[in-house]
């Protein structure tokens, strides 16, 4: 207790057993001759509320928000609030780290992500259906847009019969929208899954694109005016035979110094059953991706081998990326050029799902987490984590769908505290 590592091997060259001591391993004990390797048991103690993890590296409770299943968090720059969704919870929330208000908009159905869009409203995923949502309505009734951006593509749903010989199209059973974020020209892109997704033989889902309005009228609609709908023309297929969609993150180029410059030519994908981040050749002037140039950069160990299962993700601002690993109680940062580990960062709860990074300065990287069960159950499971590790900030906030966000647009003024309902 106490000792600190002066100096570590690289995460491909060593394992981490259940008790939570690193370990020599394989081929890396013929390099302990080399180097002076200070070996310590792991600071778990100290990564508790407030507490540093590791040097550098501080984490600490955001909101306690009591999340069935925390996902999708957003830091919106334009309101400079972090916006996640509790997908089991069927709500939205809306976190201002100001004064610590956090807005419920309970939805009445299960949302799989948002994003920002215009002045204080978001696009919501919902089962089968995109919504606008105005998070900071004063009528609770207002909150949820009156009418849907878009739908499930009609060859993806399933004809039922309503009664009396009507019918309609619907998502087929146990499915709904997933993950889903902006790319950098404000597209929205989402999956779809299956909640038997575990079963080899079940139906697989997609991802789609959802273009903005400034591009609608480039397409199938001259006028610009799609808002009349047919709106599952909207949604146009990316990836088929997916099977549960999740981190998306795009990037100048697969890290390096140079990761702020140039146009965006790379898009990566977490398809979490298959425990690998793969990146795509990315078209940032068309929104296209070039699905034979699909490559995995990271190949995730599996929970058993020290990993987890790979679901949420984002990307800082030396090109390399973060991502969740669920089950595990860490956040893990690779490289994506060479597919090695870089930095891990242990949480105080075992049910980590995404991130991404916030803040004036994109120096906090928000964590949302899921409910655990039992007597062994996290303190403040289900809740909002911020952590902090020095040197490291973001490379974006999220892009708002559409267009960047109004720079005259300020948000009305909240001293709501947390957990009151006090104006």
């Amino acid at each position: 207790p106490g000792l600190r590592k002066a100096a570590l091997l690289p995460s491909y060259e060593r394992s981490r057993c259940a008790e939570g001591v690193w370990m020599i391993c394989g081929k890396s004990a013929a390099f302990a001759s080399l180097a002076v390797i200070l070996i310590a048991m792991a600071d778990d103690a100290a990564a508790g509320l407030g507490g540093l993890s590791l040097s550098g590296v501080e984490v600490s409770l955001a909101v306690d928000s009591k999340c069935i299943l925390g996902e999708s968090p957003a830091w919106d720059r334009a309101m400079k609030r972090l916006h996640f969704v509790d997908i089991e919870g069927c709500k939205i929330l809306s976190f201002d780290p100001a004064t610590n208000a956090c807005d419920e908009v309970p939805m009445g159905e299960k949302i799989g992500c948002v994003v920002p869009y215009q002045q204080g409203r978001l696009l919501a995923a919902g089962v089968e259906k995109i919504y606008t949502v105005d998070v900071l309505a004063e009528v609770p009734e207002e909150r949820k847009g009156p009418t849907h951006m878009a739908v499930l593509p009609d060859a993806d749903c399933e004809t039922v019969e309503i009664g009396q010989g009507a019918q309609v199209l619907q998502a087929p059973p146990g499915f709904r929208f997933n993950d889903g974020k902006c790319d950098p020209s404000g597209r929205l892109w989402v999956g779809s899954m299956n909640s038997d997704w575990r079963n080899p033989e079940a139906r697989k889902g997609k991802l789609y694109c959802m273009t903005p309005p400034k591009e609608w009228a480039n397409e199938e609609d001259p006028d610009g005016i799609l808002h009349q709908y047919g709106p599952n023309a909207l949604l146009r297929e990316k990836l088929a035979s997916t099977t549960l969609s999740n981190g998306m993150a795009w990037a100048r180029r697969p890290g390096g110094e140079h990761a702020a410059e140039g146009p965006f030519d790379t898009f990566y994908f977490i398809d979490s059953a298959l425990q690998t981040i793969d990146a795509f050749a990315y078209c940032e002037a068309d929104g296209s991706i070039d699905v034979a140039s699909r490559r995995t950069v990271v190949k995730v160990p599996t929970l058993a081998e020290g990993g987890g299962v790979p679901d949420g993700m984002t990307l800082d601002a030396d090109g390399h990326l973060w991502v969740v690993l669920g089950e595990s109680g860490c956040v893990v940062q690779y490289d994506p050029a060479s597919g090695s580990e870089l930095r891990r960062v242990k949480l105080p709860v075992l049910r980590p799902t995404a991130c991404t990074f916030g803040g004036d300065d994109l120096a906090d990287l928000y964590v949302t987490t899921r409910e655990e069960k039992g007597e062994s159950a996290s303190a403040n499971h289900g809740g909002l984590f911020k952590v902090r590790v020095e040197g490291v900030k973001g490379m974006a906030p999220a892009w708002h769908f559409g267009s960047p966000p109004d720079p005259e647009y300020v948000p009305p003024l909240r001293t709501k505290e947390k957990g009151k309902g006090k104006e």
